[in-house]
């Protein structure tokens, strides 16, 4: 390969070196190339004169990788000339690195383009041997401002933990159903947030949101009334499903309490509490042992005996499974009928906790019954992919020890979610 040929591969001018081609120095990950700037060239960048001489030499070496696997490094002889009029000394320019950085910027683009990846920012220093510092800056450099996309026609909105500081636990992220991707990342989902955000989109892209969907929060209510009137609201089913489980559980601990520390209930409902929250054809076919008697019983009966333990836990259960075999291709208007009656039996029961539930369905009671219809097009609408993506969140929060800066995390998980598709 010849001296052009390489500086070319390396996304470096040439015309800036001397045209001497060394033997190349194998490495573990690569190659060293060295080379030597030119001393032809002297004219001062300040007072513009040719009264120019060498004042020293020193050498640098710049990541010039061409792959994420191959270490590439050019060591580079640079010159430092002295203007004798102005008296001001300095080095030439070399198009292709930047002035003050030790990285070509060929592998300065290779590194943008990583961050449309799942890499962590430690991650992305480590493929290219430089500091996570330096990536960051990099970051904050390049990706100067990420633009949300336009209201989808079915717009998902839901939280994230984000940081535990005050008034930023909890971030809003806004989905497209259809294109499975984020539009938007909120810094708080208090309403004055929400407000801010949602009053500086045009009335006329509101319009296009036909689908609102959510969980069973005020602020969520409130901003679809006051900004998309037009769309239908529905609450997603998981959340619907969420609430009663929750309260089965708290009901099932209680319980579990009343019994005899040790007993065969108390063990078996300690062990497999999430026996007590599935349907009961998802309970395995299995025997529990008991470990005083050696005597073993089917999940079944035992399931049975734990819920004749506390007249609470079995309305409960019973309740519960009503939930999950209600047939979900009924229309809007028997869906309502069953939504009703549903929490006209947990407002019946004398245990607060399936009274409060009761009074949450019954306020909700049309936007549930959204979500167990189907549309007139035989469709059924959920929050799956914003659950989905948040999983996808919550990774790279972790897999990044936290982020601490709303902006950069904005920015980072829109490029790895949404922009990764362009």
């Amino acid at each position: 390969m010849d001296f052009n040929t390489l500086l070319l591969r390396l996304g470096i001018d040439s015309t800036c070196f001397k045209n001497l081609l060394n033997e190349p120095i194998k490495t573990e990950t690569g190659f060293i190339y060295e080379v030597e700037q030119r001393t032809d060239i002297r004219i001062c960048p300040y007072c513009g004169k040719h009264n120019v001489i060498i004042n020293d030499y020193d050498t640098v070496e710049i990541n010039c990788s061409e792959t994420n696997q191959i270490t590439d490094t050019l060591r580079i002889k640079k010159v430092r000339f002295k203007c004798k009029d102005c008296d001001t000394t300095f080095t030439p320019i070399i198009n292709g690195i930047e002035p003050y950085t030790k990285i070509s910027s060929q592998t300065r683009k290779m590194i943008v383009n990583d961050f449309t990846s799942k890499f962590t920012f430690s991650e992305i220093a480590n493929r290219y041997g430089i500091t996570t510092a330096r990536v960051l800056q990099i970051f904050d450099e390049e990706i100067i401002f990420v633009p949300r996309r336009e209201m989808p026609r079915v717009l998902c909105i839901d939280e994230i933990k984000f940081a535990e500081e005050y008034n930023q636990k909890y971030c809003c992220v806004l989905y497209d159903f259809d294109k499975k991707e984020i539009v938007d990342i909120i810094r708080n989902r208090q309403l004055p947030y929400l407000d801010e955000y949602f009053s500086n989109i045009s009335e006329k892209e509101r319009s296009n949101v036909k689908y609102f969907i959510s969980d069973m929060y005020d602020g969520y209510r409130t901003i679809q009334k006051r900004y998309f009137s037009q769309a239908v609201h529905i609450v997603d089913l998981f959340h619907v499903i969420t609430q009663l489980t929750n309260a089965v559980n708290r009901i099932r601990t209680s319980a579990m309490k009343n019994c005899e520390d040790g007993s065969l209930e108390y063990n078996f409902m300690k062990a497999h509490w999430s026996l007590f929250l599935c349907r009961t054809e998802n309970v395995p076919d299995k025997y529990y042992t008991s470990r005083k008697t050696g005597y073993s019983f089917h999940f079944d009966e035992l399931i049975n005996r734990c819920l004749k333990t506390s007249p609470d836990l079995l309305e409960a259960h019973n309740v519960l499974q009503d939930l999950f075999h209600y047939h979900q291709k009924y229309t809007y208007k028997k869906a309502l009928a069953f939504i009703d009656y549903m929490s006209n039996r947990l407002l019946s029961s004398p245990n607060d906790i399936l009274k409060s539930v009761g009074r949450t369905y019954r306020k909700w009671r049309e936007e549930i019954a959204r979500a167990f219809s189907f549309t007139t097009h035989g469709l059924r609408y959920t929050n799956a992919i914003a659950e989905s993506i948040n999983n996808h969140l919550k990774t790279i929060i972790k897999s990044a020890y936290g982020y601490h800066n709303f902006a950069r995390f904005r920015k980072s998980s829109m490029l790895i979610v949404t922009y990764k598709k362009i």
